[in-house]
Formats: structure tokens, sequence, C-alpha cells
């Protein structure tokens, strides 16, 4: 854990005493207010009105963490602008979830009517170790136990190793294919000696305040763990459990979600709607211009041929009017000619008849009879 990090730890565990003596001497509204604005999970009243708190460590759970600098993740701002806000916010590493439960009276053991809500650590495996061993006397785990586990660093594999979650919820290393990691690659080894270390002591009820030992509770290892962890629920690991609360709030918003979620739906059905109807149209206006661009095509066509045609005709029109007016030319012609031959014959015949007539007339005279 950071430096930084123990010291709003620490600033933050004498605000919660003072918020607790306030409360104690009974500035109700005010304390409330304030308590609210220091915890970021929930109101903490049956915090400081218990007189036992212990905790069940559920197991580990990828979550996000708090403390990118110090845990390898990306840096919190890019001068130069290339630094994704995504990465940066959402740097996840294994951390520890724990179920708090805490009575008013007597022993506490963990029963479901005891039972206050599931939260998991913001600066991974040291931090829970390091709390437990600065608040807690008999710690089973302190900071030498996880100290020299890699924090996305790299290995001599050219892959980067960082402590890990398993799907049963114990502790691993595990590899990882960017110096951010965040692209898991697979397991690189259990670590034994840290779950057994879970196994046989956190994996039941654990006490972690009482009112006959701890001065106060913000002085506890409840209240610093509550302090600097932050509130899970099923949403965000299967091994987070739910309190009436949440589980009802939850539930309403899930059902307004469902239901925004049939809107949506239903919606997006209506889109789909539009948009098939659009693509119809589209299509069938296309089709329509095609189909006028060939029928425009084919009447341009009948035209063409039946201009065709009709300068065909005209040409053979004129030809044969050309024939026709030789033919009866020539006709004429000859019609004149013979009429020409028949007038000349007539001539003759006239010449002839009229030179018998002379000859007979001068027979006459000269009184030969013939």
């Amino acid at each position: 854990m950071s430096m930084g990090r123990r010291t709003r730890l620490l600033g933050g565990t004498i605000a919660a005493t003072k918020l607790a003596l306030a409360a104690a001497w009974g500035s109700s509204s005010s304390s409330e207010y304030d308590k609210g604005m220091f915890y970021q999970n929930e109101s903490y009243d049956w915090m400081y009105s218990a007189s036992n708190i212990a905790m069940k460590v559920e197991g580990c759970v990828w979550a996000t963490t708090d403390d990118n600098e110090d845990m390898g993740c990306m840096q919190d701002e890019s001068g130069d602008g290339t630094t994704y806000w995504y990465q940066m916010a959402m740097c996840r590493r294994a951390q520890v979830a724990y179920s708090v439960y805490a009575t008013d009276s007597g022993s506490t053991s963990c029963g479901s009517g005891q039972f206050k809500g599931t939260f998991v650590t913001q600066d991974g495996l040291d931090e829970f170790a390091y709390l437990m061993e600065t608040y807690d006397g008999y710690s089973p785990i302190t900071q030498d136990t996880v100290g020299d586990l890699p924090i996305c660093e790299q290995g001599d594999n050219g892959y980067y190793l960082s402590v890990g979650c398993a799907s049963d919820g114990s502790f691993t290393i595990d590899e990882f294919s960017d110096q951010y990691c965040l692209q898991r690659v697979g397991t690189y080894t259990y670590l034994s000696d840290v779950n057994s270390i879970f196994k046989n002591n956190f994996h039941k009820c654990y006490g972690i305040y009482s009112a006959n030992t701890d001065e106060s509770v913000g002085y506890s290892a409840a209240g610093a763990l509550v302090q600097s962890s932050k509130a899970c629920s099923t949403l965000d690991s299967p091994l987070c459990l739910e309190t009436e609360r949440v589980s009802s709030s939850s539930g309403g918003k899930m059902s307004s979600i469902s239901s925004a979620g049939h809107t949506i739906a239903n919606f997006n059905v209506a889109n789909k709607a539009k948009y098939a109807l659009g693509t119809l149209c589209i299509v069938g206006s296309l089709f329509m211009f095609l189909g006028i661009l060939f029928t425009n095509r084919r009447k341009r066509r009948a035209m063409m041929h039946r201009k065709m045609r009709a300068s065909r005709s005209k040409s053979k029109r004129s030809s044969s009017s050309k024939k026709s007016r030789s033919s009866r030319s020539s006709s004429r012609h000859k019609s004149s000619s013979s009429r020409s031959k028949s007038r000349s014959r007539g001539g003759d015949a006239s010449r002839s008849r009229s030179k018998s007539r002379a000859a007979r007339s001068k027979r006459v005279d000269d009184g030969v009879l013939t």
C-alpha cells in the first residue's frame, strides 16, 4: 500500500472517530449527514451501536482499484492524450471480498440476522494484510505474507505477472500479455500459503471489533476495513452477498431496466419496420426508374424503326414514280411516233391518189379513154 493511501486511511480513521463521538453526544441529523458524506457505501449507524463485529472472507474478486499508480495501472492522466479514460477508470486487480456481521449485544455468530453487507477492498491483498496487521494484534496475515507478491511486473517468459483470482475465489499469480495487466493469458501458480491462511482463519466467523477490548470502532479493524472498502453485490461478483435494502433496490432497478428494455425493444422493432419499408420504397423506386428507362428505350427504338421504314417506303415510292413517269413518257413518245408515221403514210396515199387522179384527168384531156 502506498504512503499516500495510508495517510488518507489514517485521516479517515480519525474522522470516523470524531463522527462516532459526535453521534454519542446526540448530534442526530448533522452527524448522520456527515457520515453519509464520509462513507461511500450507505449509512453505518449499525457500526456505532454494535457491541461486536465480525467478518467472513468470501474470496478473491477481480474488481476495480482506486490506486492506479501503485497497482501498475495506466497513469491517471496523459499529457499527450494517448491514454484512454476507460482504461484508467476501469483498472482491475485482485481484491478481497468479505461479509460483515454485527450485533448490539452478545457475541457475533455471523448469522443471517446479523448480516450487514459484503465489501471489497480497493487496493488489493496488500491493503487487507496491512489493515489487519495494523489494527488486529492477533492477525494471522501480515504484510510479510504478501509483501513479495508481484503487482503487474514483467516476468521471465515475456508475460507480466500479477496477483489474480481463480474461478473458485482463491488467490493465484496470473500471466498477462500487456504491461497494464488488462489482457489475462492464464494462471502462473496458485498461492497455496495465502489460500491456506484464508481457509483456516477467515472463511469462518472472525471477530474484528469488540466493545470490551477495543477503544472505539474507528480504531478497530472493522472501522479501518469498512472505511477503505466499497460495497459489493451479486452484480459485481457471485461471491458477494446482498442486504435486503440492496436486493429490493436492485430488484426495482432490474424491473425498471427490464421495462426500459422492453420499451427499447419495441422501439427497435418499429425502427426496423420503418427501415424495411424505406428500403422497399427505395428498391421499388429503382425498379420503376429502370422500367421507365427501358420502356423509353424500346419506344425510341420503335420510333427509329418506323422512321426507317417510312424513309424506305418514301424512297421506294419515289423510285416507282420515276419509273412510271419514264414509262409514260416513253409510251407517249411511241404513240406520237406512230401517229407521225400514220400521218406520213396517209400523206403518201393521198399524194398517190392525187397523182392517179391527175393522170386520169390528163388522159381524158388527151381523148384517151381507158
